[in-house]
């Protein structure tokens, strides 16, 4: 089986030097890579730039920096080549930088060079994202013949009670797994928890046994276009 898997954070940049990210380090995403590739699985891994990458000989890695080279990049994989599975653990960034103000002057962001940092404040303008997670069912089926790949996402949360993460999961409609993992839980440990239809099904103690279990789960329903 083929499977997309996608870790790390987006970097949204300012300037040539400056960028704005997210806590993301990528060590979950290289563990489940080299996990479902110890297991067999063809693995091919978007690695955002700085994040940790997987160990596993015969992984295929290559990066991304912002959100739009994500997505343009795992639109290409899927519009170009059959994925029987994606696995989007990428951290997202939710905004994008649309434009800086400091010192009087509007400075575009990405601009070449460094902004001049005698300002006493500088104003971000944020724009909103699409959900690259809605549209990946989507990429794989515009290539001819293709066929919806079985989608697993990631939902992290901070201090949320557990009737509230359960409904931030269903909101992520588009997947047919969820996992998710609440900030106030990892305090020398790294636990998961399955959702399927957005009810919870299982809980994983580290990502060593999450792609364990995401294997096994991928392996069954995969082929069929389908997960679990």
């Amino acid at each position: 089986m083929r499977v997309l898997v996608t870790l790390g954070g987006t970097r949204e940049r300012i300037d040539d030097v400056r960028f704005i990210s997210n806590l993301s380090t990528g060590r979950t995403g290289s563990d489940i890579a080299d996990g479902l590739r110890a297991a067999g699985f063809s693995v091919t891994c978007l690695c955002g730039k700085g994040s940790e990458r997987p160990t596993e000989k015969g992984v295929r890695t290559s990066e991304f920096s912002d959100f739009r080279d994500l997505d343009r990049k795992i639109r290409d994989l899927l519009g170009t080549s059959a994925f029987d599975a994606v696995v989007h653990l990428a951290a997202v960034g939710d905004y994008s930088v649309d434009r800086v103000k400091a010192g009087g002057r509007t400075y575009r962001p990405g601009r070449r060079g460094k902004m001049p940092s005698a300002a006493p404040s500088i104003t971000l303008v944020l724009k909103r994202n699409f959900k690259i997670l809605d549209r990946i069912k989507g990429y794989a089926l515009g290539r001819p013949k293709g066929r919806a790949p079985a989608l697993v996402g990631f939902k992290l949360t901070s201090g949320l009670r557990p009737a509230a993460a359960a409904a931030a999961v269903r909101e992520l409609k588009a997947a047919d797994i969820v996992v998710h993992n609440d900030l106030s839980e990892m305090r020398g440990a790294h636990p998961f928890h399955i959702y399927r239809s957005g009810e919870r099904v299982r809980d994983c103690r580290d990502a060593g046994e999450l792609a364990a279990v995401l294997a096994g789960y991928l392996r069954t329903e995969g082929k069929e276009g389908k997960c679990c």
